[in-house]
């Protein structure tokens, strides 16, 4: 099945937080801090938002994972955070900045 994940965070202590190295390491498992907007392009997402679209079995198994490989990332960088992980056959999505 095709799937589209978000996860959302925020990090509780930022004095070890680098937000150019995790959405690094974000991306190599798939989940990216911009989008693609008609008008223009990729446009960065609010930070700590990041979408990913995966082939994947089974959306819990997916979930699961992402959630896994989230928390050895923050947890081997020093970082507590709260997360939120929403995983979906289907999605409509939208940004706008007022």
């Amino acid at each position: 099945m095709h799937y589209f994940a978000v996860l959302c965070y925020e990090i509780a202590d930022m004095s070890n937080y680098n937000h150019d190295f995790i959405n690094g390491e974000l991306e190599e498992i798939g989940l990216y801090g911009l989008i693609k907007t008609k008008d223009e392009g990729l446009t960065p997402l609010p930070k700590g938002t990041f979408i990913g679209e995966y082939k994947f079995g089974d959306k819990e198994e997916l979930k699961n994972l992402l959630y896994g490989e989230v928390k050895k990332l923050f947890e081997s960088n020093g970082l507590k955070a709260t997360v939120f992980i929403a995983v979906s056959e289907k999605a409509t999505i939208g940004l706008d900045s007022f």
